[in-house]
C-alpha cells in the first residue's frame, strides 16, 4: 500500500498492544506475528488513534525528539509505517462521509 502523508492513521483494533520498560510488543492474534518495539516506536503506535496524518505524527514526534535530526525522523517513519501496512497492523481511519470500503 502507498503511503498517504495526509490521511489519519490507525493502528488496527485486533492488534494487541504491551508496553514493556524499555519498549512494547504488538501481537497479531490472527496471524501469531510480534513485534517488539523500542521506547520511540512505542510512542509512534501510540498516536496512530485515527486522529492524526503521517505528517502531523511527524511534527509530533519531531517536537519530542528534537535531538533527531528531521529528515531521520521521516525516513525512519516512512519506512516503519510501510512495514506496518505491509503486514496489516495499521491502515487509514475513513471518514463519515467517505465512499471507501
Amino acid at each position: 500500500m502507498t503511503l498517504v502523508k495526509d490521511k489519519p492513521l490507525l493502528a488496527n483494533p485486533d492488534i494487541v498492544y504491551r508496553e514493556e520498560e524499555d519498549g512494547a510488543f504488538l501481537f497479531d492474534p490472527n496471524t501469531g506475528d510480534l513485534k517488539c518495539l523500542n521506547p520511540i516506536g512505542s510512542v509512534i503506535w501510540l498516536l496512530c488513534d485515527g486522529s492524526l496524518s503521517f505528517d502531523q505524527i511527524e511534527h509530533e514526534v519531531s517536537k519530542k525528539y528534537p535531538q533527531i535530526p528531521r529528515e531521520t525522523v521521516y525516513q525512519e517513519l516512512q519506512s516503519f509505517f510501510q512495514e506496518l501496512f505491509d503486514t496489516g497492523y495499521l491502515g487509514y481511519q475513513l471518514s463519515k462521509d467517505s465512499s471507501e470500503p
